[in-house]
């Protein structure tokens, strides 16, 4: 068979095992792959596995999801699996068709533009993206280890048929950590891995040599240039035993230090942003310029209208906090009316923490800003918007 025979195959065998297990109560996620392989037409030169898709919908939403739409409420089938992600809303290029717009894209194109990979990295007929799992989770760590280990097997399939020259995981170590622990509990696959520096790890997956670097999404110019120091030395060596790990960091150590200088300068500066903020002054401050009534002084408590108040404290490191005027830890439940939840959702908007008893929504005083003058001019702007929205209809 040749490559898209093998791909076709694949994508059969694959989808039928996820729908069975997609369709199940305790799972009822959505699920699908990234990259369009319907492209291929050879052995791809990369393959990047991230460990799952961050978005978070069910399989049943995505069956009816008319940005879906050709599924016509019909389960996944291979013919869609193989394509990969084809979300696409109306008018618009589906969701792989827009990933070289992606935050991601720029920085991974970061991290290997002193390769040759660089040359391929926006070619579809030579790269897979994909995922260890295909199940979609808003956070990576959301994912359960008993959906990976029963999925990763179809990713490990999917290597095997289209043996990519170069293996690159996403997520550095939290991705080469949970590859080792599932690998304890499978029989289908076994993996060791070893730190070269920074966030950069190298391992061997069923005999394949793979390179494990941190997510590039979020990630600080110093991590990806080091990320891009780095990378030429193991696509070279390729054997997972004769890397020099020592010669490697002496040959980036300019690299390396300036990556560990920007997160040293990180840590001290949080560090220093948290001790200079003085939460009982902050507390006064507020309480002074926002000239609400006091309904129960001793615990600075204010009210918003007759319905509900505002707590300003600098308890349990500082926060503000919104309830019920007449708050009784018995009879709260009964308070939780239509009105109630719409506070709730416009304060989720806002950054809240919202619970069903006690705090309709909390927020901690140091998300607010760095500085005493910066955090206090935001609490007293914030709580007189609030004001103004509990007093009107939402």
């Amino acid at each position: 068979m040749n490559i898209q025979e093998e791909l076709i195959d694949w994508a059969e065998k694959t989808v039928e095992a996820y729908h069975n297990i997609a369709k199940r109560e305790d799972v009822n996620k959505a699920y699908y792959t990234q990259s369009d392989l319907s492209l291929l037409s050879e052995k791809p030169e990369l393959m990047i596995v991230g460990i799952n898709p961050g978005s978070a919908s069910s399989y049943t939403d995505q069956c009816k999801n008319k940005n879906w739409s050709y599924l016509y409420n019909n389960p996944l089938d291979k013919n869609h699996l193989w394509k990969g992600n084809y979300c696409k809303e109306e008018g618009k290029p589906s969701s792989w068709d827009n990933h070289k717009k992606w935050k991601y894209w720029a920085g991974l194109k970061i991290c290997i533009s002193q390769t040759a990979l660089s040359t391929i990295i926006d070619d579809d007929s030579k790269i897979i993206v994909t995922n260890a799992s295909f199940f979609n989770t808003k956070k990576a760590n959301e994912i359960p280890e008993s959906l990976l280990l029963e999925t990763i097997p179809y990713t490990l399939d999917l290597i095997n048929k289209t043996i990519p020259k170069n293996i690159i995981f996403l997520s550095g170590k939290k991705c080469f950590e949970r590859l080792y622990h599932l690998s304890k509990s499978s029989k289908q696959f076994q993996f060791k891995y070893k730190h070269i520096c920074g966030n950069i790890f190298v391992g061997v997956l069923n005999d394949k040599f793979c390179i494990g670097i941190p997510h590039p999404a979020y990630k600080t110019n110093e991590e990806l240039h080091l990320v891009s120091s780095v990378l030429p030395f193991l696509l070279n060596i390729r054997n997972y035993d004769d890397i020099e790990v020592e010669l490697i960091c002496k040959k980036c150590a300019k690299q390396i230090k300036e990556y560990e200088s920007r997160c040293y300068n990180h840590k001290k500066s949080n560090n220093k942003q948290v001790k200079v903020l003085n939460l009982k002054s902050i507390v006064q401050q507020v309480i002074s310029a926002i000239k609400l009534i006091a309904y129960e002084k001793k615990n600075h408590r204010y009210m918003l209208n007759e319905k509900y108040g505002i707590t300003i404290t600098d308890s349990n490191k500082g926060y503000i906090g919104i309830r019920h005027v007449n708050y009784d830890h018995k009879g709260y439940e009964v308070l939780q009316d239509q009105e109630a939840l719409d506070l709730k959702e416009m304060l989720k908007k806002r950054g809240y923490k919202t619970t069903d008893k006690a705090w309709i929504g909390t927020k901690p005083i140091k998300e607010f800003g760095y500085k005493d003058d910066e955090i206090v001019s935001k609490i007293v702007s914030e709580i007189n918007e609030i004001v103004e929205l509990v007093n009107k209809d939402y």
